[in-house]
Formats: structure tokens, sequence, C-alpha cells
């Protein structure tokens, strides 16, 4: 049965000490009954008993707009419960409180990594700086990066993007690739997006193998015996440039480690200067007798270029990009004309030092090399030079 719902005025006779009566309403169910106050109190002026209503419309209309809450919240309860009491009308008066869970924040995946990576303070610089421009690269490709928008697709264009527009080689590509799949990979580990939208999952990398650049002993003479003057354009940066890629020849360290050199890092012994230095991309310790290797010269490329800071670097403003614009000019100066970039001295000191000494270990020990493999080219170069300096003496029989 539905309840019945009707005016009361004035129910507690309050008309005669206060002047004016409470309107409330009536509700009438099982032979129960239950009153709920308008809050409007009248005068016996503005109630027609008649009608059993208020005389002014308005007021009129706020007590029918009153009733019909009632009326409604009652059919939505027999609606859910099958059934209706008055003492169900405590819900009414009385709501639980609804707790509002706010929605998570979205943010775009190239915000993701922009935060992600202000985290990553255990990596190396140079790792670190990879990483960094791995980010730049992909928001030049597109400003903002969604994770609905990581799919096949975009690491296609992607590569694209890095081949067409940058002039990117294949295996800088790949490196990153690496690093886009990183992110991505975090962006899983904190459920920002599912495991099977991985793009990368169904995006195969592809790397090439590259010819290693190394100086042969007349070529690298021929780059040390050039001078530099006055008449030649920016001829100090250049020099600085030269004397910092002999340096690398000489030691074999990494262009990271060689722009970090610093006077702390060097110390004088009784024969000459000795370097002690922590590699910058592996984390491991090297030594150099600078003094004994090549016959001192990389020792007196330290004390020509040691400054009196000792927070200032030996090869002040040589960016790894500046100084390889200048050595394809070196190149030119000293006809080798294979070309030349910083990365060449590193190979330059392994192929050297395996013609001189013939032992692989040493070669592995002194370039940090964690598996064999990577010293191996270095002796296969040697060997393959030794074939070819065999095979002009000895001519193969037609």
């Amino acid at each position: 049965m539905k309840a019945r719902y009707s005016l009361v005025f004035d129910r507690k006779n309050e008309i005669l000490k206060k002047g004016k009566g409470l309107v409330q309403i009536q509700v009438y169910l099982d032979g129960g009954r239950r009153y709920f106050s308008t809050k409007l109190y009248l005068t016996t002026k503005e109630w027609d008993f008649k009608t059993n209503s208020t005389k002014e419309p308005y007021t009129g209309k706020l007590l029918r707009e009153r009733i019909a809450e009632l009326e409604k919240f009652e059919v939505e309860y027999r609606a859910l419960h099958q059934k209706f009491r008055l003492s169900d009308f405590d819900l009414f008066l009385n709501p639980p409180k609804v707790e509002i869970v706010p929605e998570p924040v979205k943010i775009s995946f190239t915000e993701f990594f922009k935060n992600q990576l202000s985290k990553e303070t255990q990596l190396k610089k140079v790792t670190l700086t990879n990483q960094k421009n791995c980010l730049t690269k992909l928001i030049e490709f597109r400003k903002v990066i969604e994770f609905e928008d990581l799919n096949y697709t975009l690491l296609q264009d992607f590569e694209i993007f890095l081949r067409n527009e940058k002039g990117l080689k294949i295996n800088t590509i790949e490196k990153y690739h690496r690093q886009f799949r990183k992110y991505i990979n975090l962006a899983i580990k904190q459920e920002l997006l599912p495991y099977n939208k991985n793009p990368y999952k169904i995006y195969t990398l592809t790397t090439e193998e590259t010819d290693t650049l190394f100086l042969l002993p007349e070529e690298r003479e021929r780059v040390e015996a050039l001078v530099f003057d006055e008449t030649m354009k920016d001829y100090k940066r250049l020099e600085m440039a030269r004397d910092m890629f002999l340096f690398g020849c000489y030691t074999g360290l990494r262009f990271s480690d060689c722009y970090d050199l610093r006077p702390p890092k060097f110390s004088e012994t009784n024969n000459g200067l000795t370097l002690k230095f922590k590699s910058i991309k592996t984390g491991k310790w090297g030594n150099r007798p600078l003094f004994l290797l090549f016959d001192g010269k990389p020792q007196e490329i330290v004390r020509k270029y040691m400054p009196t800071n000792d927070r200032k670097r030996l090869f002040h403003g040589m960016s790894n990009g500046k100084v390889n614009i200048r050595l394809k000019i070196i190149a030119e100066m000293a006809k080798v004309h294979r070309g030349l970039y910083f990365k060449a001295s590193r190979d330059t000191f392994g192929t050297t030092l395996y013609m001189l000494s013939g032992d692989d270990k040493l070669v592995q020990s002194q370039l940090q090399h964690k598996k064999r493999e990577q010293t191996d080219k270095y002796v296969h170069l040697v060997e393959q030079i030794e074939n070819e300096g065999l095979q002009k003496i000895f001519k193969p029989r037609v």
C-alpha cells in the first residue's frame, strides 16, 4: 500500500504563544503516521483551512515540492527493496555519506618520461645524458605522446623520423629505441600501461655491424706532426681537439673520461705523471703511467693543458660534437681519407697495444672490457693487417 501525504497546520497549538504555527507534512501508512517539518511558520490569516493549504501561491509551490521529494524517495525505495515502512524515511533524513574518490590525474607518456627521468638519480652521467637526448627526440617527433598512442605504428613513425629527418644511422636509432622501451616498461611496472599493450612485444630492433676505425702508426704520426698557427681559423681549438684525440690514442680513455679530466686525477711521482680515474660509463677504476706510455707523449699533453684551478677541466669546452667536427678538418689535414671521430682514438689504442704486446688479456684489462668478444675485434684487426702485409710480400700463385 502506498503512503498518503497531507499538510497539517499548527499541530502543536503554537499560535496562541507565538502567533504563528508550524506547517508539517503528515505521512500515513499501515495505520501509522509520521510528521516532517517544512520549517515554515504561518499565521491563521495565511492559512486556508477549507483547502488545507497556504493562501500564498509561491509558498504553496514549495510545500508541494517538499511532498514530491518524500513521494519520490518512497517510490525509489520500494523499487529497490520491494517494501517500504515509515521508519525507512530515516534514510531520507540522514542519507549515508558517500566517500568521493577523486579520479586519478591523467598524465601523458611524455610527462611520465620527464617525471621518471628526474628520479633516475642512480644513473651514470653518460646514461642519463643519453636518456635525456631520447626524451628530446621524442618531443621533437611529437610534442605530446599519450599512453593510448603507444602502438606499432608510432614506433615505426619514430624510426622514420630519426632516419629521414634527423639523419641518424641504424645503430644510433636502435639505441634510442632501447631507451624508449625502458620507460615503457617502467610505465607497465607502475600500472600506467597494460602489459599486453607494450608495442615493443611485436617490434623488432635492428642493428648493423660497423667498421672499426683506427689509425695505423704512420697515420697517427701524421696527426701528431700537424702544426696549427694564427693563419688558421679557430686554430687553438683545432689544436686542443687534436691533442684530446691523441690523448685517447695513448691511453684508451673514452670521450666521457677524457672530457672529465681535472688536476686531482693526476699524481706526480719520481718517474713522472700518473693518472687514476673512475670510468664514467663502467664505474671501474683505472690507472695509467702517463710517463711510460708512448714515450711520455700523454704526459706532455697533460702538462700543456693542466689548469691551476682543480675544478677546471683540462680540455675545457671540448664537447663531443665540437671535437668530432674539428676531427673532420684534422683528418683532411693529415690525409687520413677515411675521416676521423673521437671513438677512433680508443680503437687506435686497442689495436696499437695488441700490435706491440700480442697480449689480448692486457688489452682487455686496459680497456675495461667485460666480455672477451669486445677485445677480439682488435685481435682480428691486427691479424687482418698482418695478412695484408704478407700478401704484398708473398703473392699467391695463380
